[in-house]
């Protein structure tokens, strides 16, 4: 077991790209977004956030203002005004009780819903099926399904990343290895873009991140690793991401944040501490300084199948539908209720409305015992 660590934790750096991959692919592409700005920011803060909690607490895209950049509708200036503004904030936040208090308010029903929904969100934003061929997802998810009953489970995520590479693509011809190293480059946002960022980007995307990166990543952790001494909370995360967001900005840093998705997605491929976010914080600085701008055409190598069948895979795990099979009737209804208003409104519509649902069957069933 302890021989078969190191190659877990190695193998499970890599099971978050199926959200990594598109966001970043399509911010360099279409937000035109410098790759090695936005590599090195995610490098830097993946081996921060190792260091800091010794888990495998991830680091990802915000994904509302990626969304935004990859549709046109802000530029690479106002993702990085945007970064430096949410990243105040979030310091700011992390010295108050504000986010503990709106947890507190929460129920748990309501918090299993923001999972579920969460992971219908995640498989449905990266599903293309256009793009993609099903008996080939079917195949690679027998793999890895397959691979998890084996001792080969540790590697399971590496594998399937080098077996659907080597079936499904080629790799493409990149040069210059080691004849330079690529840096980023420093640059602090116009006015403009700040108010750009303050009008499009801020509002919804802070009303994620307090939902998904902060509340929900800090309930799954605890689930996840309940004895832990110093107990990843939400001001905890609110602090690692806001000074996160705050420094590397002006690198070409994209605005990034923790993320209950991806925990699930480290943990269900063995990760149990911050090993693996500390290779793929390794991967993404060697990437960026040895290849540069190369970097987009190797990303846009890696198959779209195999970064579905991760999302799925981990979907599954943050879903945990077997717990949902468990709870009472009147929860199921919440989750279901949550499940489908995200998909029309979000994840904050989401969040409201299994608040809102939770008190009217409590008042429902306190009323039917009253009469009786």
């Amino acid at each position: 077991m302890i021989l078969r660590r190191p190659f877990t934790e190695g193998s499970a750096a890599y099971a978050d790209l199926g959200t990594f991959l598109p966001l970043a692919l399509g911010l360099i592409v279409l937000g035109g977004v410098d790759p090695v700005g936005l590599l090195y920011g995610f490098g830097i803060f993946a081996l921060a956030t190792a260091a800091i909690y010794r888990r495998p607490i991830p680091v990802q895209p915000m994904k509302a203002t990626a969304a935004m950049a990859v549709a046109g509708m802000i530029g690479p200036e106002v993702l990085v005004a945007t970064g430096v503004l949410l990243g105040i904030t979030l310091i700011l936040l992390s010295q108050t009780e504000l986010t503990q208090r709106l947890k507190r308010l929460i129920p748990r029903t309501v918090l299993h819903g923001m999972r579920v929904a969460l992971a219908l969100t995640l498989i449905l934003n990266t599903v293309n099926l256009s793009a993609v061929s099903l008996p080939v997802i079917a195949t690679l998810l027998g793999l890895l399904i397959a691979l998890q009953l084996t001792r080969l489970s540790s590697v399971s995520c590496l594998l399937l990343l080098l077996v659907g590479c080597a079936a499904l693509t080629e790799m493409p011809a990149v040069t210059g290895f080691f004849t330079q190293i690529y840096a980023p480059s420093f640059s602090l946002p116009e006015l403009s873009a700040f108010a750009s960022a303050l009008e499009f980007a801020y509002l919804p995307q802070l009303a994620l991140t307090l939902t998904n990166a902060l509340i929900l990543t800090a309930v799954i952790a605890q689930d996840y690793f309940p004895n832990e001494e110093k107990p990843v909370t939400e001001r905890r995360l609110a602090l690692s991401s806001g000074l996160a967001n705050l420094l590397l900005a002006p690198i070409g840093a994209i605005p990034m944040c923790h993320g209950a998705g991806g925990l699930s997605a480290h943990y269900a491929m063995g990760s149990r501490s911050g090993w693996s976010i500390a290779v793929f914080g390794v991967t993404c600085l060697l990437l960026a300084a040895l290849y540069g701008d190369q970097v987009t055409m190797m990303i846009a190598a890696v198959p779209a199948e195999v970064t579905l069948v991760l999302v799925l895979f981990a979907g599954w795990h943050l879903a945990d539908p077997i717990r949902v099979a468990k709870v009472r009737p009147s929860c199921k209804l919440t989750i279901a209720g949550m499940t489908l208003v995200a998909l029309w409104g979000g994840l904050m519509t989401a969040l409201v409305t299994g608040v809102i649902l939770e008190w009217a069957i409590s008042r429902y069933m306190q009323t039917g015992s009253e009469t009786n």
